[in-house]
């Protein structure tokens, strides 16, 4: 058997091979694009917002944590990602002075906390959005601020703070004196400590002010702030600096924000993280400084919190967003919070832009989307149209249509439907707890039970049937040691052999903390199976109790030696592997009775050893390949490691591809087809069609190129594939069998028309819809109709034709097809051709009008479908399926069909009618001197007028005639659901009465 499996994968290697795969690219199936399901309703966290008018419209630019740049046109009505094909972590954006198509990039935010992503530079795009040009900077990681001179636009300041997880000397501030061409770095302290503010004098642009900023992150601490935090002034544009003190705390600083008064500046304001944080005030342009406030809503957490902004307009009106939203209106000796009426936003606030020609309007950016004040932010609303949620993890379930199940950075945990009448909507998703999501798991065998977690293990299940929720998290025991729950503790739940005492089968729920849990009753109670298996280094637990910051912030998020991967074997509950974030691969083949490491293996194929284990994936097809990706970001090394095994765990090897970049969190193989392969990492998601050997990065699936994938789902029943992202919401690839198909067909053929799946008759549901002004962002409805895949090797400039035959060799369809190269798809509606309709009139938006486009629906049966592509055709046979469970039984498809059928010959017979008339009536219209002939001509167009509408002129006036009675009938009947009643069904029998009659006396007019 393994050496079968070794044949085969070699066999698809070699063919691969000869196909020149490194040169095949996702653009040749870019047909399989992914729907963007969101959502919006809870959105993500926002790092930057700024604001220009162009042509008399508001336009934002908005910059996100995880999901690239979005721009408005409407002041925040609607917006669209401008940002695809580039870094998808933004910390900061700028705006030319004067030109709103010519804006500032800087990647990486500078939110500084354990889930922050990496950015690699500077971007400038002149065209408001449509292409961007890279500036450099690119080892930056992480950018604060962007500064522009307001005296001279090609003057460019930019703070760096630099990597958080090392050492490196690519931070400081950086100044540009030809708009971004070129890079002089002015102001550096050391390789721990960057630059996190900049502020400019509005009319003395020589006056430069900086923060600087000693920090550092480790996977189990957090320090912000050292000997090289201080705030500094420039006289002379950065040529030289001085360290202001005068009236600023003594003793290490923090991270320090920077403020100058637009109307008065002579006036500064800085918020200094020390050991008692606070905002300061300077009026003498920053020499000398007095505290004003040490308010906790002002100064808590200030590495996540760096936003001060003061109204352009009025010197008093102070506007601090951070946990909260705070404004003062008195220079900041007070502040107020608040909020009247309307929304409250969400907490965590990251940007805020003041509409400087209505100091009234305010756009704030939260860790849940955007947020828009009329009244100075005394009353706010949600802008519900911004997809960028942040999840961590996602799961589905098997019900019809099946569920969706993940959890949200500061944005708990949510259920959706995969597909919704009207698309899925914000209201189509429904939360299912507070705090942080993570891990949404529905039971292995009662799917209306779910569990789900928040930061730090806080887990707790879910009864969907009664709506009730109860905590479930593990206590402590007697004998064991305190538990260390990772800030984004593994759920996992799986089948069991095992049954109760009466006979009940039961499922398995798995949780790990340093020790593996498992229950067997929903969590009611949990048994221990497995000793510590971390490293168990006690000298890195519990660091940010004792944190050497200079303001402590402990909220689990630096919880460390713990286990965060979990797989049980889908066969086999005794086999069990487990990942923890110290670098330990734990395995198990008796239920967790003993343990073995792993580890040595992927050591020696080139991993460090306390890489996290970010995910494991258990081979489909053979029981010794499993594949596992890591993570060491988090010691500064953003390497993409993936590493497979196919000795089930003793040796590894390790994936190489030019195409990797960021570290890896998931990796997933496909159900089927092993040769088919799938990887997420921070900054892209990957597809492999030949077992590893070359790696793809998606950039025509509609999803950006640099997407941070945290998890991918394959549904077993429907093959869609299902992506989670930290920026950009949930993700679905319908049905990746043609994927498979192309994966092992010969792509050195010119054509290939690959089997259609059989199809059961299925129509999307119409109903109930969300109510429009509630919807916010709507992602796509599955599409459920047959469908045709066929590949073609180059591109096709001949019209691809698509003919359908039914069972009795009579072409019922016709339709076009694109010459994409690479794989095409097209779908049938499962109608036929529509019936010629009578001539004549004005029709248009009338029944008449979309009759000549509707064809008729077809009954089950099987169909021969012709694809003639050039010179070259293929055949492959469509079985359409009857689908009594939701009544659309093969009798009721073919009495539908049937009556559909008199009327599209009523249709057919009228329009026969018609051209007989207009023959007629053309000959007769050159006999004007037959007084016999004039009166039948006359008689003939009278009665034309009773069987067509020729007195309408506009859609507003309604005429009904025949053509109209019948076009009515047939445009209901053609999308109609089920057969007509016995009675309902005699309506027909009244038009086929009146056509004879008209046909009766039409030869009598002849």
């Amino acid at each position: 058997m393994r050496y079968l499996i070794a044949v085969l994968f070699s066999g698809i290697g070699m063919l691969l091979h000869a196909q020149n795969i490194p040169s095949f690219n996702t653009a040749q199936f870019q047909v399989m694009g992914a729907r963007a399901l969101g959502p919006s309703t809870m959105s993500g966290r926002i790092t930057a917002i700024e604001g220009v008018y162009a042509d008399a419209q508001l336009n934002l630019y908005v910059g996100t944590a995880g999901g690239g740049i979005w721009k408005s046109q409407n002041g925040g009505q609607s917006f669209a990602p401008i940002f695809d094909k580039y870094n998808q972590s933004i910390g900061a954006l700028a705006v030319e002075p004067g030109n709103a198509r010519v804006v500032y990039a800087g990647t990486g935010e500078s939110n500084m906390r354990n889930s922050v992503s990496i950015g690699e530079g500077l971007y400038k795009t002149t065209d408001g959005g449509s292409n961007w040009q890279k500036l450099g900077l690119d080892s930056t990681e992480h950018i604060s601020k962007i500064v522009l001179d307001p005296a001279d636009k090609k003057v460019l300041y930019v703070s760096a703070p630099g990597p958080l997880f090392k050492a490196s000397k690519h931070r400081g501030l950086y100044k540009s004196m030809d708009a971004g061409k070129t890079w002089e770095k002015i102001l550096y302290i050391n390789e721990n400590t960057g630059c996190s503010d900049i502020a400019i004098h509005p009319t003395k642009s020589n006056i430069v002010f900086a923060s600087t900023w000693e920090f550092r992150r480790k996977p189990f601490s957090f320090v912000s702030g050292g000997a090289g935090s201080a705030l500094y002034k420039s006289n002379d544009g950065g040529k030289s600096w001085n360290k202001i003190t005068k009236g600023l705390p003594e003793g290490n600083l923090g991270r320090i924000v920077i403020a100058i008064n637009p109307s008065k500046p002579s006036q500064v304001l800085a918020i200094v993280e020390a050991k008692e944080s606070g905002l300061y005030q300077s009026n003498d342009e920053g020499e000398t400084w007095t505290k004003l406030t040490s308010a906790t809503g002002l100064t808590a957490r200030p590495f996540y919190f760096s936003t001060l902004v003061i109204d352009p307009k009025d010197a008093k009106r102070v506007y601090r967003p951070a946990y909260d939203f705070n404004y003062s209106n008195d220079g900041g000796s007070t502040f107020s919070n608040t909020v009247i009426g309307g929304v409250a936003p969400h907490a965590d606030h990251h940007a805020l832009w003041v509409n400087p020609t209505n100091t009234d309007m305010l756009f704030l950016g939260t860790d849940g989307g955007v947020y828009l004040s009329y009244n100075k932010g005394i009353t706010w609303e949600f802008l519900n149209n911004l997809p960028v949620p942040q999840f961590y993890h996602v799961s589905v379930d098997n019900q019809s249509p099946y569920n969706i199940y993940g959890g949200l950075q500061d944005n708990n945990n949510w259920m959706v439907p995969n597909t919704a009448p009207g698309g899925v909507s914000s209201t189509d998703w429904k939360a299912l707890g507070g705090g942080d999501g993570f891990w949404v798991q529905p039971d292995a065998l009662d799917e209306k039970i779910v569990y789900a977690e928040s930061q730090g293990g806080e887990m707790y299940r879910i009864n969907l049937r009664t709506g009730l929720s109860t905590g479930i998290k593990p206590k402590l025991q007697a004998g064991e040691e305190e538990h260390r729950w990772n800030w984004n503790t593994p759920i996992v739940t799986a089948k069991s052999n095992s049954k109760s005492a009466t006979g009940k089968a039961l499922s398995n729920l798995y949780v790990g903390a340093q020790y593996l849990f498992r229950s067997r009753d929903n969590g009611k109670n949990w048994e221990r199976i497995s000793p510590d298996l971390t490293t168990n280094n006690k000298a890195i637990h519990n660091k940010s109790e004792n944190s050497e910051s200079v303001t402590g912030d402990n909220t689990s998020a630096e919880n460390h030696g713990t286990i965060f991967t979990i797989v049980q074997h889908p066969q086999n509950e005794n086999i069990i592997w487990v990942g923890t974030d110290d670098g330990n691969l734990m395995f198990t083949n008796n239920g967790g009775k003993t343990w073995t490491n792993k580890n040595a293996g992927i050591t020696k194929a080139g991993v460090p050893a306390q890489a996290w284990i970010s995910s494991i994936e258990l081979s489909a097809h053979n029981p010794n390949r499993i594949f596992v990706t890591l993570d060491h970001h988090m010691y500064g090394d953003n390497h993409t490691y993936v590493v497979v095994t196919n000795d089930g765990g003793n040796s590894f090897t390790k994936f190489e591809s030019e195409e990797f970049s960021g570290f890896a969190h998931i990796i997933r193989e496909d159900i089927k087809t092993p040769s088919l392969l799938f990887l997420g990492t921070e900054s892209g998601f990957f597809i492999s069609l030949n077992a590893g050997k070359t790696w793809m990065r998606s950039k025509y699936q509609n999803l950006p190129w640099y997407s941070l994938v945290r998890d991918i789902k394959i549904h077993p029943a429907t093959n869609d594939l299902v992506i989670a992202t930290h920026g950009r919401g949930v993700y679905i690839i319908d049905n990746i069998q043609p994927l498979r198909e192309m994966v092992q067909s010969d792509l050195s053929k010119p054509f290939l028309f690959y089997p259609i799946q059989p199809f059961k008759y299925e129509f999307g549901a119409q109903y109930p819809q969300s109510a429009p002004n509630l919807i916010g962002y709507a992602g796509a409805s599955k599409s459920l109709a047959p469908t045709f895949y066929y590949y073609l090797k180059e591109r096709s400039n001949d019209i691809v034709k698509i003919e359908i035959y039914n069972s009795e060799n009579k072409k019922i369809k016709d339709l076009n097809g694109s010459g994409l190269k690479g794989l095409n798809k097209v779908y049938w509606t499962l109608t036929s051709n529509p019936p010629r309709v009578a001539k004549g009139g004005f029709i248009a938006q009338s029944s008449v009008q979309a009759a000549g486009f509707l064809g008729p629906k077809v009954p089950a049966g099987k169909y021969r479908v012709v694809i003639k592509a050039g010179k070259d055709s293929s055949v492959q046979i469509l079985s359409v399926l009857p689908n009594p469970t939701v009544g659309l039984s093969d009798a009721a498809l073919q009495k539908m069909y049937q009556q559909n059928m008199r009327l599209f010959v009523l249709e057919e017979q009228l329009a026969t009618m018609v051209d007989t008339i207009d023959a007629k009536l053309s000959v007769w219209g050159n006999q004007t001197t037959n007084d016999e002939i004039s009166k039948k001509r006359k008689s003939l167009d009278s009665f034309k007028r009773e069987l067509i509408e020729l007195n309408r002129k506009s859609i507003f006036f309604d005429e009904q005639k025949f053509r109209r009675k019948i076009s009515d009938f047939y445009l209901d009947m053609v999308r109609a659901l089920e057969p007509l009643s016995e009675s309902q069904e005699k309506g027909i029998n009244v038009l086929e009465a009146e056509m004879k009659v008209f046909q009766d006396r039409l030869k009598s007019l002849l």
